[in-house]
């Protein structure tokens, strides 16, 4: 298998695109955090004829991630098959190429810990940077970028919110989307 094929597989086993919105809040409840946020929003084209973008972020006040947690478990499925073997992922791995269902424009990943902060952007193309940033980041906040048509996005909201509840309403951790706890009591 090359790489691009196998990434292309994995990110294909998501039937439902918005998957990824319940992967990284179980990446963000992996590392421990308190309380997730979801926050979605529609930018208008800045020209005419062009479509605007859904904004999807996730944030979380976890542990983050620092330079060797990024090149080890983050990215890791993002290299080449030359540097090994590409099933070797930790936590971040196959969740996080859910975000890619989507096909969204790009992703954006700051994060932090231990005095290091990142900003990793991740093209269409699966390509990535690795950015420093200078002013610290706790926790990781995820930003997926996908063009769109205002009427597109309110269901593309809409269809957020339904996997977010139907996925996460029962977790002890707070999970927020666009405001509002998602939370339920579990009852029988």
């Amino acid at each position: 298998y090359e790489a691009g094929s196998t990434l292309e597989t994995l990110v294909h086993q998501f039937s439902d695109p918005y998957a990824f919105l319940r992967e990284l809040i179980q990446n963000s409840l992996d590392a421990g955090s308190g309380r997730v946020d979801v926050h979605t929003e529609y930018r208008p084209a800045r020209q005419d004829g062009e479509p605007g973008t859904a904004l999807f972020t996730v944030e979380d006040s976890g542990e983050g991630m620092d330079r060797e947690i990024i090149d080890s478990q983050l990215t890791r499925l993002f290299s080449s098959s030359k540097e090994g073997d590409l099933t070797k992922i930790g936590k971040f791995g196959i969740g996080f190429v859910s975000v890619f269902a989507l096909e969204p424009a790009c992703v954006v990943v700051d994060t932090g810990r231990d005095g290091q902060s990142w900003r990793i952007l991740f093209h269409p193309d699966h390509s990535f940077e690795r950015i420093v940033l200078d002013s610290p980041t706790e926790g990781t906040r995820v930003q997926v970028y996908k063009p769109t048509s205002p009427e597109a996005f309110e269901e593309m909201r809409a269809r957020g919110l339904e996997a977010v509840t139907r996925w996460c309403k029962h977790c002890d951790t707070d999970i927020c989307y666009d405001g509002v706890r998602i939370n339920q009591p579990f009852v029988l």
